[in-house]
């Protein structure tokens, strides 16, 4: 299924009992089966669960090079600014929350609100301005661009849900453009730290930073192999952060080793040759469903009930008409087969979320009209 943005339909298991798993991916209950895998034994609350919610920090390179021209007319800039408008846009974008910041930004971070402006008034501090041609000229003359990462740390509009925030977004995009150099390392780390920070405060969701560059840092530290650092420190701090990376253009090589380095394998390259606007919207359409992956939040008995963690079952529902299965347990990720379906906690000690194995959530994907359902009250399915 390309995405279950809710569990919808949940199964109503009547009657129930300890489980058994066969040794062929099903599973057989005690004293009869349903179908579902469950005999007789125990009763099952009816409970809705729902994806993990995912927020996403976008840092966006404003440096003078997205001013380059891209085929079929308009410049990076202009591209990756309607690709985000469309993708912010879209329907499905329920338990999606967005926020963005730019780089470079003046040194001091919000000193000046823009380098762009209609009036002097737009440009925010009067060391800002004056508004000449539509650019604060202060800001640029004075200022320069800052390569201290807590003015990155803080968003130019703040993580928000869709579709909400999404003329915020819109309308901050339109009073910034192309016309600083390249602080990656610092921008990046400021994106972690404001990714990190929020994750924090928002436990439970899965919170990502998403890097939008055209080339390699050319001020601040420059040092490649110090910016994947800083990525990789983001993926080993708790709660994780995962750094994707959309290049655009073709000097876009050292990219990958952020992404690497962040989590995410490799960047989502945009080829300036071809649909710039279709191939950044696809990016991040990817970088959605990659960040969110087949991670449900654990649903709460209705009763109010303590939940018991030994009595949760997944189950999958195949659109084709096929009967129910329930999906068996494993410790953890390293435990999922190779083969099969299973699922585990995020934390066998503290469990805050089912995820999916990797075979089962691309078997899940694949079905558009398939459900998964979560059931309370048996003993859960162990492999």
């Amino acid at each position: 299924m390309s995405r279950i943005p809710t569990i919808i339909g949940l199964a109503a298991l009547a009657a129930c009992g300890p489980n058994r798993h066969n040794g062929s991916g099903t599973t057989d209950g005690h004293g009869g089966g349903n179908g579902d895998g469950f005999g007789s034994g125990c009763a099952t609350s009816m409970v809705k669960a729902d994806q993990v919610p995912l927020d996403i920090y976008i840092m966006l390179d404003q440096s003078s090079s997205m001013s380059d021209s891209v085929a079929g007319g308009g410049t990076k800039w202009t591209a990756v600014t309607a690709a985000l408008n469309t993708f912010l846009g879209q329907p499905g974008l329920t338990g999606v929350s967005v926020g963005i910041q730019y780089f470079a930004v003046p040194t001091g971070g919000g000193t000046c609100s823009t380098f762009f402006c209609k009036t002097t008034a737009d440009c925010g501090a009067s060391s800002c301005g004056p508004c000449i041609l539509d650019v604060c000229t202060g800001a640029i003359a004075t200022t320069g661009d800052s390569c201290n990462a807590a003015d990155y740390a803080t968003a130019n509009v703040e993580i928000a849900a869709l579709p909400g925030v999404a003329s915020s977004i819109s309308s901050s995009m339109a009073t910034h453009g192309p016309s600083t150099s390249t602080p990656t390392s610092a921008a990046l780390q400021g994106a972690i730290d404001h990714a990190s920070a929020w994750a924090t405060s928002h436990a439970g969701d899965a919170v990502v930073a998403v890097l939008a560059t055209d080339g390699d840092p050319t001020e601040c530290d420059t040092s490649l192999p110090d910016i994947d650092a800083i990525a990789a420190a983001g993926v080993a701090a708790m709660p994780k952060i995962l750094t994707f990376v959309i290049g655009v253009g073709s000097d876009l090589a050292n990219l990958d080793g952020i992404a690497a380095a962040g989590g995410t394998t490799s960047a989502f390259l945009v080829d300036t040759g071809g649909n710039v606007n279709q191939q950044f919207l696809d990016a991040m359409n990817a970088i959605r469903h990659a960040a969110l992956g087949c991670v449900y939040q654990i649903p709460t008995p209705t009763d109010g009930s303590m939940l018991d963690f030994g009595e949760v079952n997944v189950v999958y529902t195949p659109g084709n008409g096929m009967a129910a299965m329930t999906l068996p347990n494993v410790p953890n990720k390293a435990a999922c087969p190779a083969t099969g379906n299973a699922w585990y906690y995020n934390d066998p000690n503290m469990p805050t979320q089912i995820v999916l194995c990797d075979a089962t959530c691309g078997v899940v994907e694949a079905d558009a009209t398939g459900e998964i359902d979560i059931t309370l009250g048996c003993s859960t399915v162990i492999l």
